[in-house]
């Protein structure tokens, strides 16, 4: 079953504080980055679910693999 908006949001909220703490430095919404998952180049879609029409390669958090990647991540389905 998939979550609500409000728990996908306070989740992201959370998984975004460990992010930060791992890269030691805050992101924002549409800040450029590197995917944690594979190491492409894109920008944090903190607001929306990874498909945020001003971001070329949006990265945000998939619940449905309980991490942070990008969008080339779904394209190519890295491991």
């Amino acid at each position: 079953m998939y979550e609500s908006r409000e728990k996908y949001d306070n989740l992201v909220k959370h998984e975004r504080i460990v992010l930060e703490w791992a890269l030691g430095r805050s992101i924002h919404h549409s800040d450029a980055g590197f995917c944690p998952k594979c190491g492409y180049y894109g920008n944090y879609d903190i607001n929306g679910l990874g498909f945020a029409p001003d971001i070329t390669n949006s990265i945000y958090y998939s619940t449905v693999y309980g991490e942070w990647r990008c969008r080339k991540c779904d394209f190519s389905m890295c491991a």
